[in-house]
């Protein structure tokens, strides 16, 4: 295929890590950033710069938009790990 019959590009949705989708399916459910901490480690000043980071990598500018990237990108697993 030559450059000018190229096929026509598609979206593509970044790839996140294990941990950018456990911080992105509780940012979804609207937890607090001092809640969020406590239920994956660190400290409310780092899960807010991970929200900053990942607003941002993914282009969400409301909370409807990262409910639904959530959903998307980082589904519930059907097992829960203890």
């Amino acid at each position: 295929m030559t450059d000018t019959q190229q096929q026509p590009s598609t979206l593509r949705m970044p790839i996140l890590s294990p941990r950018e989708k456990r911080l992105l399916r509780r940012f979804a459910q609207g937890k607090t950033d001092k809640t969020i901490a406590q239920e994956v480690g660190g400290t409310a000043k780092q899960v807010a710069a991970a929200r900053a980071m990942l607003t941002n990598k993914l282009g969400i500018c409301s909370q409807e938009n990262l409910v639904s990237l959530a959903s998307q990108l980082a589904p519930w697993p059907s097992r829960i790990r203890r």
